[in-house]
């Protein structure tokens, strides 16, 4: 019997890597240039403040808050540009829709741009739940995040996630929920060795044999 789903934002249904890398750079060039090779480099998904954190250095944190603010100043404003639903995306989310299969959203993104992009894709009425990094006046993992999916939402127990980092996997496996891993997201040098991973896809298409949607 078909599960709901929860789904992770970047690097499992939106591709922004190259936008996203291109104002880290940009950022970078300004704030800290001595760190340009870090900022190409970063891998996406953490929550911000831990990526810049990473690009900068422990020499430079304390730049940290003016790199955020110059980088969601760019990021929000040209959000649409180079971020692009992965092949398949649209059409498993549009099938799930059709077919009544809970979907819901756990991201570590910000909540404007991930509301403005799915607005932008035309998926605005697929989603039950979605919870950014920024959904409440504190910051949540995203390890709470899936349990709010799931507290305040009941379709949901017993669902999948589907990411493509570490975190996204430590994640579900902390909620007891089977994991999905995108192979083609960003995590593909991450250790998942001590990760419990349910199913490895390459496509978003493989979905369908777990969704028994037609």
């Amino acid at each position: 019997m078909a599960k709901a789903w929860i789904f992770d934002f970047d690097g499992t249904l939106v591709d922004s890597a190259d936008a996203i890398y291109k104002i880290f750079q940009d950022v970078t060039a300004i704030i800290a240039p001595d760190r340009i090779n870090e900022s190409k480099n970063v891998l996406i998904g953490p929550p911000l403040k831990e990526t810049v954190k990473t690009i900068l250095g422990k020499k430079q944190e304390e730049k940290a808050s003016i790199f955020i603010d110059m980088f969601i100043n760019l990021h929000d404003k040209h959000v649409t540009n180079n971020c692009y639903p992965y092949p398949g995306a649209s059409e498993i989310l549009s099938l799930f829709y059709k077919h009544q299969l809970p979907m819901a959203i756990a991201t570590n993104k910000r909540k404007y741009p991930t509301l403005k992009l799915i607005e932008h894709f035309g998926w605005t009425n697929y989603f039950t739940a979605i919870e950014c990094s920024d959904s409440y006046s504190l910051n949540r993992n995203k390890t709470d995040m899936i349990k709010s999916i799931v507290k305040n939402n009941s379709q949901f127990i017993g669902s999948y996630y589907v990411g493509d980092t570490l975190g996204d996997g430590l994640s579900a496996n902390a909620n007891n929920m089977p994991f999905i891993r995108a192979n083609y997201g960003y995590g593909a040098n991450n250790d998942w060795s001590k990760t419990k991973i349910y199913k490895t896809i390459n496509a978003i298409e493989e979905l369908l044999v777990l969704s028994k949607a037609k």
